[in-house]
């Protein structure tokens, strides 16, 4: 994780950060307004997929820009409030765990780990991404607004979730091809401007991955499971069921934690190989 800090010394990767931001929230802004699906928490997000495509290819200032994005359209949306709190976890998370599970999977093949689509390998790398990293958002944010007693975690977590990898499955495969060759060009992937040595080496790279699915994947089905089994909360029906349970929270925390160490776990510095050669 040494790369989240390190980042903020180099210039251009705060212009990155400066950039994803902007970028998401202008995005997200337009349809605060538009289809609600939980009224001053969350609506249909098209602009979801920049946070995956961001973490990709601009690495740590894409996660940071994410967290930031996110923060910024709740303010000028109108939804600023305690939701915003985790959902600025959630959504550094949301661009993180892309570019820590880029080459940490075992399915990027080493002597092209450029961060684009275009292999099968890499689609599937990608999709398997997707899923783990929309879960992760959705159970960081679920978990803390069912503690606080606000929203029921089976039903957020849930619309979190879908939300989050709709658009990124949807959206992401085109316009990751479309933006990576320019991208690239102008010098702009985060492993052309970092230093190697300013990444965290990591250890047991997909072992970390793994736990980072199980986590995410986990966190999501066994705090459905709680929520929906013992304290009568429904899938696709807001507000039913008992909120702030401390049996969620005792869940879904042990994959939490397991979503951290296994991001912590990873690298990262795999993906400076096509540079180094």
């Amino acid at each position: 994780m040494r790369e989240v800090f390190s980042m903020w010394k180099n210039t251009r990767m705060i212009i990155l950060t400066a950039l994803s931001a902007a970028i998401y929230a202008a995005v997200l802004i337009p349809f605060k307004g538009g289809i609600p699906i939980i009224p001053g928490i969350t609506e249909v997000r098209p602009a979801n997929v920049f946070p995956v495509i961001f973490g990709l290819m601009f690495g740590p200032a894409g996660a940071w820009g994410s967290a930031i994005g996110n923060t910024i359209g709740d303010i000028f949306g109108g939804t600023l409030g305690w939701g915003s709190i985790f959902g600025f976890f959630g959504n550094f998370f949301l661009g993180f765990l892309p570019y820590k599970m880029w080459g940490a999977l075992g399915l990027i093949p080493a002597n092209d780990v450029s961060q684009t689509i275009n292999s099968w390998r890499k689609l599937l790398a990608y999709i398997i991404i997707v899923i783990t990293s929309a879960a992760a958002c959705a159970i960081i944010i679920a978990w803390y607004l069912d503690l606080a007693g606000l929203i029921p975690f089976a039903f957020l977590s849930v619309v979190i979730t879908l939300n989050n990898a709709i658009a990124e499955l949807v959206l992401g495969p085109p316009l990751l091809l479309l933006l990576y060759p320019r991208v690239k060009q102008w010098g702009l992937i985060w492993t052309d401007i970092m230093s190697k040595e300013d990444v965290s080496p990591g250890f047991a790279r997909q072992l970390g991955a793994i736990l980072a699915i199980v986590g995410s994947l986990g966190g999501l089905i066994v705090g459905v499971g709680i929520s929906t089994g013992l304290y009568g909360q429904a899938l696709f029906q807001f507000g039913s069921g008992e909120k702030g349970q401390v049996g969620v929270w005792l869940g879904v925390l042990p994959f939490l934690i397991l979503i951290i160490v296994g991001s912590l776990m990873m690298s990262g510095r795999e993906q400076f190989v096509e540079e180094a050669e």
